[in-house]
């Protein structure tokens, strides 16, 4: 028998992670009655990079948790270096682009379980219920055909319905919502596959995080808390086509060859354990047709995700929850009517059409060795371009940066025939 909660919420998220949990402290933080529902148990460990863009310090700031995240202890990283397969490398640092701003002079970073809690601690705290335990598997309709409500699976509580004015998928890469409304546009054909761990015994380590490529792979190292022997995360993105099979034997031991493949970052491993906990996740390009619909909207990864070499992932999934929540307010105190976030999905894409673009003519350049090694070794050569890449690929700057005469004639000077070398 399914049960039902006996009073509709105005807001229903499926999914506490990062844009979910900020969705919903947002809004009953404005005073609207959120229901946040999730299929885990909080602190729970999440496959991620775990590094927050520079620019995300001041979204925690009206988020109201920059201080909780602060009182974990992340690390600060300063920017970041690039490895190229050959060994070439090039680095670049935010503070060139923190415009006086002492908070975007480096980038929080800390493992996501302990984000992830912090955050859905805050919207608990202001005033969203929030259900663990809960797998939501289908949407209600109204008689109109608009969504009205969520089906799901209490672990406690068995079959249950929850009605809402809106529902607000936040259930990552293969978000339940997104499918059940078909909004998936195909499927993958970036196939990468990541394979995250945390470590500790790691040489050489700086205030900077690293990203080593290899042929149809890289590897990217960063510590995730302060102190002297930082807990540090590495995550491995691997070509699913050539290297799921060998991936499938066996996680651990594909992760230790693999480690091979990047010469500078091999022996600072050699004394660290590389027994912990493997997390993989992946593929990330799942694009969809649209990211809302009569009574949904679409936030984080459900919304489409590309490719997580940028590192922008989470300061995404702050943003637009934003966005998200400042139109879900607009829409339910303006009408009673299924709310369609057309605003929503028009501010969204005007965010993401810039960092989208470059996360593609990235991946184009890593795909092929040979140029990403002329690329990085030019990009060496020309330290403001450098400076500008980690800071638009922090959020600090847009795009259109790279194109602007300093930068853009600083690495053309070093494009020049009598340059290459």
């Amino acid at each position: 028998m399914v049960s039902r909660a006996p009073h509709p919420a105005d807001i229903v998220v499926v999914g506490a992670g990062p844009a979910g949990a900020a969705v919903a402290l947002l809004t009953a933080r404005a005073g609207l009655r959120v229901l946040l529902l999730d299929r885990r148990e909080f602190p729970r460990p999440k496959p991620c990079g775990d590094c927050l863009s520079a620019a995300a310090t001041p979204l925690l700031d009206r988020l109201g948790v920059r201080a909780a995240v602060e009182a974990a202890h992340p690390a600060r990283l300063a920017g970041w270096r690039i490895v190229a397969p050959a060994g070439h490398a090039f680095h670049g640092a935010f503070d060139r682009h923190a415009a006086g701003d002492d908070a975007l002079r480096s980038a929080l970073a800390l493992p996501r379980e302990r984000l992830d809690a912090i955050l859905v601690a805050a919207a608990h705290d202001a005033g969203a219920e929030l259900r663990t335990g809960v797998h939501v598997t289908d949407l209600l309709r109204d008689a109109a055909g608009a969504v009205a409500g969520v089906v799901a699976r209490d672990a406690r509580a068995g079959p249950v319905e929850f009605r809402a004015r809106l529902v607000v998928g936040a259930d990552g890469l293969r978000s339940i919502v997104a499918r059940r409304l078909r909004l998936l546009r195909r499927p993958p054909r970036l196939r990468k596959l990541s394979l995250t761990t945390h470590i500790r015994g790691v040489a050489g380590l700086g205030s900077l995080g690293e990203m080593h490529l290899a042929a149809h792979a890289c590897a990217g190292l960063a510590p995730v808390e302060d102190g002297a022997d930082p807990l540090c995360n590495l995550t491995l993105v691997v070509d699913a086509d050539r290297f799921g099979r060998d991936l499938a034997a066996g996680a651990p031991a594909f992760l230790r060859r693999a480690i091979g493949w990047f010469p500078e970052l091999a022996p600072r491993l050699a004394a660290a354990d590389l027994d912990a906990p493997i997390l993989a996740s992946g593929p990330f390009d799942w694009p969809t047709r649209d990211v809302a619909a009569p009574g949904v909207a679409l936030v984080g990864d459900a919304a489409g995700y590309y490719d997580p070499f940028t590192g922008q992932g989470i300061f995404q999934a702050l943003a637009t929850a934003e966005i998200a929540a400042e139109e879900a307010r607009r829409c339910l105190h303006e009408s009673a009517a299924p709310p369609l976030l057309r605003r929503y999905a028009a501010r969204r894409r005007r965010l993401l059409r810039g960092p989208r673009a470059l996360q593609h003519a990235i991946e184009a350049v890593l795909a092929r060795p040979a140029l990403s090694d002329v690329a990085v070794r030019r990009i060496a050569h020309a330290p403001r371009f450098a400076d500008a890449l980690v800071a638009v690929t922090g959020d600090l700057a847009p795009v259109r940066t790279l194109l602007r005469p300093p930068p853009l004639l600083h690495l053309l000077r070093h494009a020049a025939p009598e340059n290459r070398r």
